[in-house]
Formats: structure tokens, sequence, C-alpha cells
């Protein structure tokens, strides 16, 4: 494909967005252009083509392109993370399969911006890997009650994500005034969670 098919493409997804046929049509056929294709994505950041979509569906259809480019071609996501940004990609890699992408969502928690490390834990969850668990457990005494939050309603509904071993942080998100006064929901499902992982042990 050209550089103008490649326009012409983003056009219609910026038109139509990612909740239409049309827009999911032209997204795939745009993914299908591989690395050219999401470079030329990437070319058009700040100047993508107008849209009258609501600004949210807007960047939901900005990150759905991502996703879907992720899905096919991670590497190529991962090896553009700069120019992309942290939690666009760490959101997309959600979506991605492979061991590599796990390794960069797993160092993503590592993230000085608050938001990189929530985006790359709730890609750790979707992905619902193993092998994160204990990276996962040990997010639970993150600074960011957004990553704890993330990570203690995972907890809640899947088993993969619950171990003993996360029982020290969850009883100290418990005993937390702060945590129980300004994230009363998390500090609730921390007290369910520790209750499922007693009965389970």
């Amino acid at each position: 494909m050209s550089e103008s098919d490649f326009n012409k493409l983003m056009q219609t997804i910026f038109q139509h967005g990612c909740y239409s046929k049309a827009g999911r049509d032209a997204t795939e056929e745009l993914v299908d252009g591989g690395e050219s294709a999401l470079d030329a994505f990437l070319h058009a950041d700040g100047d993508y083509p107008q849209s009258t979509l609501h600004p949210r569906d807007v960047a939901d259809t900005i990150s759905d392109v991502f996703c879907q480019f992720a899905k096919r071609w991670s590497d190529a996501i991962i090896d553009r993370l700069g120019k992309i940004g942290e939690i666009q990609t760490y959101w997309a890699l959600g979506s991605a399969k492979g061991q590599r992408s796990i390794d960069v969502l797993i160092e993503g928690l590592n993230a000085k911006d608050q938001y990189s490390r929530w985006a790359a834990a709730e890609s750790l969850i979707r992905r619902r890997s193993k092998r994160a668990v204990p990276t996962l457990t040990a997010a639970l005494k993150d600074r960011s009650s957004m990553v704890k939050s993330a990570i203690v309603q995972a907890m809640k509904s899947n088993r993969v994500f619950r171990s003993a071993e996360a029982l020290p942080a969850l009883r100290r998100i418990i005993a937390s005034k702060s945590m129980q006064k300004h994230s009363p929901g998390t500090w609730k499902t921390a007290k369910e969670v520790v209750k499922k992982i007693e009965a389970e042990s």
C-alpha cells in the first residue's frame, strides 16, 4: 500500500471511529500494512484527519488502532515505545501476545508516571499472565491508589492473581487510614480478597 492508501484509510477511521463497522474494517486494512502503516499513523500524530466524532471517541479510536497493531505487530509497537508514549504503548500491549510484551509490561510497573504504571498493570491483568503475578503482588505497595485498586480488583475477580504472598500487602492496605478515607472501595475490596485467600489456603 502507498502513503496515499494509508491516508485514505485513516480518513475513514477518523470519520467513523472504532465503534462502527466501517471504522473497524478500515483499521483492519490499515494494520495489514504492517510497520509502514504504523509509521504512517505515527507520522500523522497531532495532525490526524478532521473528525466530527466526540473527543472521547477520537481518543478511543486512536487507542484502538494501536491495540490492533499490537495484536499483529507487537514488536513494532514495542520498538516505537519512545514515539508512541508509555501509557499508549502499555495499554496497547494488553492486546498483544508473546513473552517480550509481558517483559515490557512488567518493566512498565517501574515507570515514573503513575498512569503508565496503571496502564501496565491493567494490561498484565488483561493478559492473565501467571508469570506476572509475583510482580503484580509486589505492586500492591505502589504509592498510587490507582495501581493498587486495579490489582486488588483483579485479585477479587480472578483467582489466578490471588496468593498467600499478597496477604501482608493487602493487610497494610486495610490498616491504612488514608486508604480507608480516600479509597474506600479499594479498602473494602482488599478486605474481601483477604477473606478469599484465607478460605482458599
